[in-house]
């Protein structure tokens, strides 16, 4: 039987223009006649070479060759089924050590982002091939996405290819080894190699360098998301060495909003609100949509007293978003003392857009108390306290801080009731 099925395969496979679709209609006749093992297998793998998947793994079903459950899986891996297809792969491979069959179930593993499962499958294959080169480089980036480190260096160390040198240095500064993952690194030359170079100076708080590194990063790609992320790191820590890092870069880049956004932030943060103004004002020459930039102007007008001047920047910016929180607590304070009531009004706005903002369900609770509205007091305290009970689990921060409106803003009058 055997001689003869590969005899007129192989007569179709040398003479025929379209091999597997002649294949597949003498396997199709001949099962009519000899439904055999051999035969359904045959035509499964005729049918799998043809990209007939379904068909192919109907015919490999009525089989009981030993490399069917290989092909089936094949199928499914071909038709992107990845779960079906480790399945069947694991069940050939339980009589099977197969290189070829184990490469597909360890790439199977990692399209399901199954990272255990795709290491243990290429120690597997190192087993068999100890020097294979594609399965190291695939365990360094196992190892590493699972954060062990150590391993995913060893691998990198095995290779010794220049290629992983930056990943070798990635490796050593996840490793919190920076010194190394600088010497790693400087002879590459290279927008990622600068950048990783810069956050590990950072790390060893060598400043000046790793300002250094970030602009000759951003002057090898000329992107300046490295520079932004290094002054949104200052930002809190050293607002000066953010605006220099932040003034440096507009100037390669006049009317950036993105930079601009940040040095307004940066500005109005650190309470420079004329400053602010100046560059608020040129963000609006950029964008005249840019909500940014309404918010610092809000903000800095409030800054300097000028409640008038603040609620303009206010009414324009909630024009462009009316569900900027941030907007709506400034609005707030425009109208307190006088208007009470619509000082309530904008901060119950910005509360219900905003629940997880403790500071306003305080404020509004302490301003209540001052303003001796004690009922209004006790029904945004019962509100506050209930909310908090709901979120205290996932987020025990915010039912601290309530708690703390309990205990020291509330008087004596409202915790008693």
């Amino acid at each position: 039987m055997t001689t003869e099925i590969t005899k007129i395969l192989k007569g179709f496979k040398k003479f025929s223009e379209n091999p597997y679709s002649d294949t597949i209609k003498f396997l199709k006749d001949y099962i009519e006649v000899k439904p055999t093992d051999e035969a359904h297998f045959e035509l499964g793998k005729a049918l799998f070479l043809n990209d007939e998947y379904d068909e192919s793994i109907k015919y490999l079903n009525l089989s009981n060759h030993p490399k069917s459950d290989a092909y089936i899986g094949l199928d499914y891996y071909r038709m992107r089924d990845f779960p079906n297809a480790v399945r069947h792969f694991n069940e050939f491979l339980k009589d099977y050590e197969n290189e070829t069959i184990l490469s597909y179930l360890m790439i199977s593993y990692e399209k399901l982002r199954d990272w255990r499962n795709a290491i243990i499958t290429g120690e597997r294959l190192l087993e068999i091939r100890p020097k294979n080169k594609s399965v190291k480089l695939r365990m360094v980036d196992y190892h590493y996405i699972l954060r062990e480190y150590e391993k995913s260096l060893s691998y990198i160390n095995e290779l010794e290819s220049r290629k992983l040198r930056c990943k070798k240095g990635l490796v050593l500064f996840r490793l919190e080894q920076y010194d190394e993952a600088i010497k790693t690194l400087e002879s590459l030359k290279t927008a990622e190699a600068y950048a990783l170079m810069a956050k590990s100076y950072l790390k060893l708080n060598k400043h000046a360098k790793a300002v250094s590194c970030a602009f000759k990063s951003y002057e090898s790609s000329r992107d300046p998301e490295i520079i932004l992320e290094f002054s949104d790191m200052y930002l809190d820590s050293d607002y000066k060495r953010a605006i220099h890092i932040l003034k440096r870069l507009l100037d390669e880049n006049p009317g950036d909003e993105r930079v601009l956004e940040r040095i307004c932030r940066a500005y109005i943060g650190n309470f420079k609100a004329g400053i602010a103004i100046t560059y608020a004002e040129d963000l609006l020459r950029v964008n005249e949509n840019n909500i940014t930039a309404y918010v610092t102007l809000a903000e800095a007008y409030q800054y300097l007293g000028n409640a008038l001047k603040s609620l303009e920047y206010i009414e324009k910016g909630l024009v462009l978003d009316s569900e900027s929180a941030e907007l709506l607590v400034m609005k707030a304070w425009t109208h307190y003392p006088l208007d009470f009531k619509g000082f309530k009004k904008s901060l119950e706005r910005a509360i219900a857009l905003e629940p997880n903002n403790t500071e306003n369900h305080v404020t509004l609770i302490r301003e209540c108390v001052w303003e001796r509205k004690m009922d209004d007091a006790r029904r945004y305290y019962t509100r506050s306290m209930t909310y908090a009970s709901l979120v205290a689990s996932d987020n025990p921060t915010t039912f601290g801080l309530l708690v703390a409106v309990h205990n020291v803003l509330a008087y004596n009058s409202l915790v008693k009731s």
